[in-house]
């Protein structure tokens, strides 16, 4: 027998007191939400009752036997009550396989996020490319699946692992938008558009569900209420910290877009220049026929530029990347102290989710701790220069904002827009607009820029601090001779081949000096990439190059010597060509044996 307490706690009808004592005096078991239903149509008040006393109650029987001596207001108001509740019943079976369908969702979220963090540790690329996870339509479909539970407004999530789940995906969220950041630096003017504007309304309509979840009650706002009586922490204070954390990283990525087109084309200038000293002072060294040495040369050259201009390496070294990582790692922070709280009540789930609710956050909690890693050891992506009293100072100088970051915003302040307005009135009017709306979003990007400078400080203030510990029990172990160090010192030879080398660095700022470990880290991935291929030779392919005369003309058909508005993509037509023949190899020497 599972007995309900109801309890008056406010009165505005003047048959309520009747009704409650004639209803009070006999002794009937009713489903809790029914009374809840009770108390909300006769008494204006609220129910207290034992959260664990989550068991459909049949009372028909009840009923009939004392129907006579109940008010008949009373008796059909609870016979609704009992239908209401069999047609929600019902219609919220569907609901554990939509708690399955949202779990998958998040493994295919986190898969991707893994393969990323593996293939970094693999490749020894400790800033993490985005390789598999990125940012497009495919992902954020995927996403907003997952995110099912911060954007359902009308489910009650009556129990300490409903609120937890919900809370969850909030912090999965967080965890895949800094995970996703540095695959903006992978596109173009019109895919960071329209992926952007998308990640914006999915962003914007999960802080608004959720803000309008604590307005009404379904993200608890109140510990000591009906359904939360053994909630030990405020939920709508924690949702209000994700939706705040939410934001802000959508502003991150909106003004780490716009920083990236520009960085993107300084980049590329660069490149070009490099390029040309690349072939000239290669031809000036080894004049003639092209040779081993001169080829493998040439291909570290290139290998360099490639690696440190690499769109994604400079997004993952600027600000905002290390300000998202400390979001992140915040955001984990706070979820495992709810996670912690929670662990005691691992069986208290009451939603329409039922045990799926369960699925949903062991998976999400999963996601968040794996996909922190990468956003988390990205903040230490500014160690691969060299660290100096200069790269100190550069850091530490938070509201020096460069020029590249505004020069998109800057180029469309100044710039004309083709109007077909008839009135010269409406022309003034237009431009006055779009200088002011610009000059404000100049305002509020370099706002964001020194924002994301000041959070960047965190990692770059522990990592001084580890140094100088470091440095410190170095010289200690020196002084008390408790052991003897061999410094190497590098050859005339070494030293000049690494001066050289380092000419071909691309990076934004030009008085930061590349690591000397980063730059022999690039050098040894392509001197493993050549051993690789000299291990897997292509024989047919060496057949055609030995008897051939060169490939000269490859070389010299460049994308930068053409007219980039009649031929778009002829930069792809050696490469294709070559890949032709070498497809085409194995057939002919098939066709040649016959």
């Amino acid at each position: 027998m599972y007995f309900v307490d109801l309890v008056l706690l406010s009165s505005k009808r003047p048959n309520t007191f009747t009704l409650t004592r004639n209803l009070l005096t006999h002794t009937i078991f009713v489903h809790p939400f029914d009374l809840i239903r009770f108390s909300n149509h006769f008494l204006g008040g609220r129910i207290i009752m034992d959260p664990y006393a989550m068991i459909l109650f049949h009372f028909e029987e009840e009923l009939e036997s004392n129907c006579n001596s109940i008010p008949p207001d009373v008796l059909d108001f609870l016979q609704t009550s009992l239908t209401e509740t069999k047609l929600q019943n019902k219609f919220g079976k569907p609901m554990v396989w939509i708690g399955i369908y949202i779990a998958i969702a998040s493994l295919f979220c986190i898969l991707p996020m893994l393969a990323d963090l593996l293939h970094g540790l693999k490749h020894k690329k400790l800033w993490f490319p985005c390789k598999y996870f990125t940012l497009n339509a495919a992902s954020l479909t995927v996403i907003a699946i997952a995110m099912k539970l911060p954007v359902d407004l009308n489910n009650s999530m009556p129990n300490n692992v409903d609120q937890a789940a919900k809370l969850g995906s909030l912090a999965f969220m967080c965890t895949m938008m800094a995970n996703l950041l540095p695959s903006l630096a992978t596109m173009d003017s019109k895919e960071l558009l329209t992926n952007i504007i998308a990640l914006g309304v999915l962003v914007i309509t999960l802080v608004v569900n959720v803000c309008i979840q604590i307005r009404t009650g379904v993200v608890s706002n109140n510990h000591d209420g009906p359904y939360y009586t053994y909630v030990s922490y405020k939920n709508w204070l924690i949702a209000l910290i994700y939706a705040a954390m939410l934001f802000v990283l959508l502003v991150i990525h909106t003004c780490s877009a716009l920083m990236i087109i520009t960085s993107k084309k300084i980049v590329e200038s660069k490149y070009k220049a490099r390029r040309e000293t690349a072939l000239v002072d290669l031809e000036l060294q080894q004049p003639g026929r092209e040779t081993v040495e001169k080829l493998k040369q040439h291909v570290s050259n290139h290998w360099i530029m490639a690696g440190t201009g690499s769109p994604q390496f400079m997004a993952v070294c600027s600000a905002t990347t290390s300000a998202s990582g400390v979001i992140c790692f915040s955001s984990t922070a706070l979820h495992v102290v709810i996670m912690l709280y929670t662990r005691p009540y691992m069986k208290l789930y009451g939603s329409d989710y039922k045990w799926s609710v369960l699925m949903i956050l062991i998976t999400q909690f999963t996601g968040v701790i794996l996909g922190t890693i990468a956003p988390l050891l990205r903040c230490f992506a500014s160690l691969s220069f060299e660290v100096s009293i200069k790269w100190i100072w550069n850091h530490i100088r938070v509201f020096k904002v460069e020029g590249y970051c505004t020069q998109k915003l800057s180029d469309w302040k100044y710039d004309s827009v083709p109007l077909k307005l008839s009135s010269r009135r409406c022309k003034i009017v237009f431009q006055y607009l779009k200088v002011l709306i610009l000059s404000l979003s100049i305002g509020i990007q370099k706002t964001v820029m020194v924002a994301c400078k000041m959070i960047a400080l965190i990692p770059i203030f522990f990592v001084i601090g580890v140094m100088c510990c470091f440095h410190c029990w170095k010289s200690l172990k020196v002084l008390m001779s408790i052991a003897s160090y061999n410094v190497s010192v590098e050859t005339p030879s070494q030293l000049q081949r690494n001066k050289n080398l380092s000419q071909y660095v691309l990076q934004l700022q030009d008085d930061i000096e590349l690591a000397e470990r980063t730059l022999k880290g690039i050098l040894k991935s392509v001197t493993n990439l050549i051993q690789r291929a000299e291990k897997q030779q292509p024989n047919n392919l060496i057949k055609l190059l030995g008897e051939s005369s060169g490939f000269e003309g490859v070389g010299k058909y460049d994308l930068h010597q053409v007219s980039e508005q009649m031929y778009v993509d002829c930069w792809s037509l050696p490469v294709v060509t070559l890949t032709a023949i070498a497809i085409s190899l194995p057939n002919i020497q098939k066709k040649h044996d016959s």
